[in-house]
């Protein structure tokens, strides 16, 4: 079984994307976050802006968390690369 590696430059990673169950889909973008959010100290909404209910409670937390994360580190955004595996290919058997 062969395994293919994804790797991905900090420096191409800036949109964060968050889907709700009724098909709307919020960006947002980690470098230059809302001015709401850098106002009141927050980055991801509470809820879906299309049917206004609150997101997994999950969410918010770690998209947050990951925004500081992002904003710490983007600094030494030609330094750091994120490696991940695709989706396994598997070879075919005679």
């Amino acid at each position: 079984m062969t395994q293919n590696e994804t790797i991905v430059s900090l420096s191409d990673l800036r949109y964060v994307e968050i889907h709700c169950w009724c098909g709307t889909k919020v960006t947002l973008d980690m470098e230059d976050p809302p001015e709401f959010g850098k106002k009141h100290g927050v980055f991801a909404p509470q809820q879906c802006p299309g049917c206004r209910t609150d997101y997994d409670s999950a969410i918010k937390p770690a998209v947050d968390s990951f925004q500081r994360a992002y904003s710490s580190l983007i600094q030494l955004r030609e330094s750091i690369t994120f490696r991940g595996l695709s989706n396994p290919v598997t070879a075919k058997q005679s």
